[in-house]
């Protein structure tokens, strides 16, 4: 429908502004058809069309001025007419805008738009950007006191109480940076237990101090991250900051900081109140934090970031191969690579994550190697399967399918007791320690659960607890796993897969197979908490995390060492959509077979699906012009298109944005249109797979129910042979129309799970390790010394001091040398500083060391700390790379032990490019890094050298 300019002002760019809160008809509000020529800004003296385009003084117009709320300029519209590209009005724009400043020495925003394609153009800051509708006059005044306020050439520090990490501080540099340059998005790719939640939080503390944004929002897609981001974010942060969660539509507006959920706004981003004005405008915030942004971007969701034009940063711990190109291409990674990663990989080696990859321990039952036989059987089971009902020489069942068709109770008891001969226990060594249990269902949690309780009930039921979602005591239970000592283990389905912090977790047992890398990756999150954030010593094994151990009962760890990828489940398209295809293709079919009148009733569904299209969906509402001409009658009498086709690009994809779509009716409908379309074909063979699953649906129907019992005849019939010997097509549409809105009702198909009461064993041990030993002699050697040393300490005089702390004399150390040197302890030999890593220890230290009286100082972690120190209290005067290219200088020299200036040009610093490391840093710089390294080498390596 191509709008004349005039009619696009009212039909469309009027009722948008209308929508915003802007009054179109006051004069105090919106100015229309101004003349910037000869209008005088400064006095409010708006001259319009009317007043000068009659006398000979030069005039230009622009079609809409927006006022402030002392009616001062803020911003203007320039209108094209519907078929025309709004970005056209560009220049023309710019001339208004430059008239108004040349008066005002303020610059005005800009607005491009044709009704239905909307630019707006902050000037000062970006290039134009499509938006999806006008901003609200507040938001409007807050972003031009913005503009005003901002100095992003400050250079601004890293607030270093909330994130002190070198790599953190890295992170949300880089962030900062990105957005300086003029980016709006940014994705950040942070591993499970690396403080990303931190990181968002000095984000958002930086852009505040450099005035950049005043209204934030923290939207995650989960109650409990939400709360964590509220609980441990904003109120530790920033307690005097005013804040406030967002239930409903109706919140305080007043606020600076917002949490938030994707579905909750997902349900009040389209609402309006009863001036037909929307309660969120577009402008509503300067700055989005999307938690999860993985799971939040695809669908209806995406809905809601792009309605609101904000700063838009995402937080994900998915680990950065597994994320999805889209995510990458939404959030303006188009190299595939995140604006900031920190890699699980990574922060292992710096010691903030804890490692698995050598404690991964396999088994498996009999049972789910070889599965269940009825020669498996014994006389009582087979007899008790014939009291159920069940033939005994029917089982017959591969081990995958264990606790989906048959479960077998000995294989969950199996599985406990290999857990619990195995697993890290706590400090006193008589409990596990803190443990997550996988299971594949409810009814397999309750198996495992009572195998617990049967084979060790000296716990008195405390040790293992089922934590499940349907339990309303689920969050309770949650509390007690994290600040209590009981229960030890959590049995969870799904609930604890993500988002639970207890860091002195040591176990994971996955019970279950898991085909979902991204999901994989989660729940091996559940066990990366370093020891640095563990509270509860007791609860660990020698009261410390050094590693989690997992135990992996269903080959996950082979799966995806055998299938690196996953299994490629390429996203499909919504139910909605799918039936949309099948009625195209049905309509084509009768089209071509010349039945008008199945063709009218078919062509009146499609139409009816296209008017039910939610018409405030942002993405509906882009597509408006597609939709009117779907709808127009001339589709169908216009030689230049296949209408079928056309209805199939531009209609299919948006019918994922249908509302209110009942799962259970959809899944029905979608089987009685491959029917149709069956019926049409002739296909004999779709027809008969089609008549099992509906007449299963059917027959789930509650004939108790008044809605359902009305419809008793037509369902008897269907459910009857007669009924489909002679199929046809008005007979589906019967199933359609009359039959599928009744599914809703539908009982919860529950297949019976048989469960067999036998005994189970693990057959089969897997351990997946990669140690880096010490050689066989210095291991030998360590155990030597440590025994003959204990020996000493019953006997030896100087041992016995050094173990009661008392003074010791250079003749006591003479004295200790020799008797040493005589019982063959080699305390000077390279064998010595190999195997207890203490080159520069006194004689003394190492004694103590093997008494366990003194641990040597890890070099590693005094190069940490050296170099975080420095980073932490100068980060202000480095950029992200600068801060890059110091964390490298520490790699190496933690590898090399010694760096020289002219090791700064060779590689693996070459990687930053000609202008590293001059003119990066000045010399200065560059000496009092390696004067760093220097230092630390004088200290700790000296000895080696």
């Amino acid at each position: 429908m191509d709008l004349t300019e005039n009619q696009t002002r009212k039909l469309k760019i009027d009722v948008l502004l209308r929508e915003q809160g802007w009054d179109v008809d006051s004069r105090s509000h919106v100015v229309p058809e101004v003349d910037t020529k000869q209008s005088d800004f400064n006095a409010f003296d708006y001259k319009t069309v009317e007043e000068t385009l009659k006398n000979d003084l030069e005039s230009r117009y622009a079609d809409y001025l927006l006022l402030d709320s002392l009616r001062n300029p803020l911003a203007i519209i320039e209108a094209k007419r519907t078929s025309k590209d709004p970005n056209i009005g560009q220049k023309q724009a710019e001339q208004y805008a430059d008239d108004i400043k040349h008066q005002t020495g303020r610059d005005v925003f800009i607005f491009l738009t044709n009704g239905y394609e909307i630019s707006f153009w902050d000037r000062q800051l970006y290039p134009p950007r499509p938006v999806t509708g006008f901003y609200a006059r507040k938001d409007l005044e807050r972003l031009r006191f913005q503009n005003e306020q901002v100095q992003p050439d400050t250079p601004g520090g890293v607030n270093t109480d909330i994130v002190d990490r070198p790599k953190s501080i890295e992170n949300v540099k880089r962030i900062v940076e990105h957005i300086q340059k003029g980016h709006r998005k940014a994705l950040i790719v942070m591993a499970t237990g690396t403080g990303k939640t931190r990181v968002a939080m000095a984000i958002i503390d930086a852009l505040m101090q450099e005035n950049r944004a005043h209204r934030v929002l923290f939207l995650a897609d989960r109650k409990a991250l939400r709360d964590q981001a509220w609980n441990k974010g904003f109120q530790e942060f920033f307690p005097q900051e005013a804040k406030d969660k967002i239930l409903h539509g109706n919140f305080n507006k007043e606020k600076r900081l917002y949490v938030s959920t994707i579905q909750t706004f997902q349900e009040i981003y389209t609402q309006k109140d009863e001036n037909g004005q929307y309660l969120i405008s577009p402008g509503e915030f300067d700055l989005i934090i999307s938690d999860e942004a993985h799971r939040s971007i695809y669908n209806k969701w995406r809905d809601v970031f792009t309605y609101l034009d904000a700063i838009q940063i995402g937080l994900t711990a998915t680990p950065a191969d597994l994320v999805d190109r889209d995510t990458f291409r939404f959030f303006g990674c188009d190299d595939q690579a995140p604006t900031a990663l920190y890699s699980y990989e990574e922060a292992v080696k710096d010691g903030i994550l804890c490692d698995f990859r050598k404690n991964i321990m396999g088994a498996q039952t009999h049972f789910q190697i070889e599965g269940v036989k009825p020669s498996d059987l014994s006389e009582t089971e087979r007899n008790r399967l014939i009291e159920q009902g069940i033939d005994p020489d029917e089982i017959d069942f591969d081990g995958s399918v264990l606790e989906k068709k048959i479960a077998v109770k000995g294989t969950s008891e199996a599985i406990v007791r290999e857990f619990m001969d195995n697993c890290q226990m706590d400090e006193t060594g008589t409990l596990p320690a803190k443990t997550i249990f996988f299971a594949i269902s409810k009814k397999h949690a309750n198996r495992l659960h009572e195998a617990f309780n049967d084979l060790y009930p000296e716990y008195k039921g405390n040790l293992a607890r089922i934590i499940v979602s349907e339990d309303s005591r689920a969050q309770d239970l949650i509390k007690d796993f994290e600040k209590e000592s009981f229960p030890r283990v959590a049995i969870s389905v799904d609930m604890l897969d993500t988002g639970i912090d207890v860091p002195e977790v040591c176990n994971l047992v996955f019970a279950k197979p898991v085909f979902s890398k991204i999901k994989f990756w989660q729940m091996l999150g559940r066990g990366t908490r370093a020891d640095a954030a563990c509270k509860h010593r007791d609860w660990l094994p020698d009261g410390k995390k050094e590693y989690f151990k997992v135990f992996d009962f269903w080959n996950n760890f082979d799966y995806w060492n055998m299938n690196p990828e996953g299994v490629k489940n390429e996203p499909i398209e919504a139910i909605t959509s799918r039936i949309f295809l099948l009625r195209l293709k049905q309509l084509d079919r009768l089209i071509q077979a010349g039945d008008e009148e199945g063709a009218a009733v078919i062509r009146a569904k499609i139409e009816d699906d296209i008017r039910a299209l939610p018409q405030d969906s942002v993405s509906v509402r882009e597509h408006e012009q597609e939709i009117a001409k779907a709808l127009s009658p001339k589709l169908w009498d216009n030689i230049a298109i296949d209408p079928v086709e056309y209805l199939t690009s531009h209609m299919m994809p948006l019918m994922r944005y249908q509302t209110g779509v009942n799962l259970k009716e959809a899944s029905f409908t979608i089987k009685t249109e491959r029917l149709a379309l069956a019926v049409l074909e002739g296909n004999d063979k779709e027809i008969e797979r089609q008549k099992k699953a509906i007449a299963e649906m059917v027959d789930l129907l509650p004939r108790n129910l008044e809605k359902v019992r009305q419809k008793e005849e037509q369902l008897d019939d269907v459910l009857s042979y007669s009924f489909w010997k002679g199929i046809s097509f008005e007979d589906t549409r019967m199933l359609v129309s009359d039959i599928a809105p009744l599914m809703k009702y539908m009982s919860k198909e529950t297949p019976q799970t048989i469960v067999i009461d036998m005994g189970d064993v693990i057959e089969e041990r897997t351990k997946w390790e990669v140690n880096e030993e010490a050689p066989p002699y210095v291991t030998a050697f360590v155990k030597k010394v440590e025994e003959r040393i204990r020996e000493m300490a019953t006997e030896d005089p100087v041992i016995k001091k050094i173990a009661n702390d008392e003074a010791i004399t250079e003749t006591d150390l003479s004295r200790l040398e020799e008797t040493l040197t005589d019982a063959g302890v080699d305390i000077t030999g390279e064998t010595l500083q190999k195997g207890y890593r203490q080159p520069r220890g006194t004689l003394v230290d190492f004694i103590k060391s093997v008494l366990g009286l003194y641990q040597a100082p890890d070099p590693k972690e005094q190069i940490e700390e050296a170099f975080q120190t420095f980073m932490v209290e100068n980060n202000k005067h480095y950029t992200a790379d600068q801060l890059h290219f110091i964390r490298t200088i520490q790699t190496v020299f933690m590898r090399k032990k010694h760096i020289d200036m002219k090791d700064l040009w060779d590689a693996p610093f070459t990687n930053f490019g000609i202008n590293a490391p001059l003119p990066m840093f000045d010399e200065g710089d560059l000496r009092a890094f390696i004067g760093i390294c220097q230092g630390l080498e004088q200290e700790l390596f000296v000895a080696e050298a």
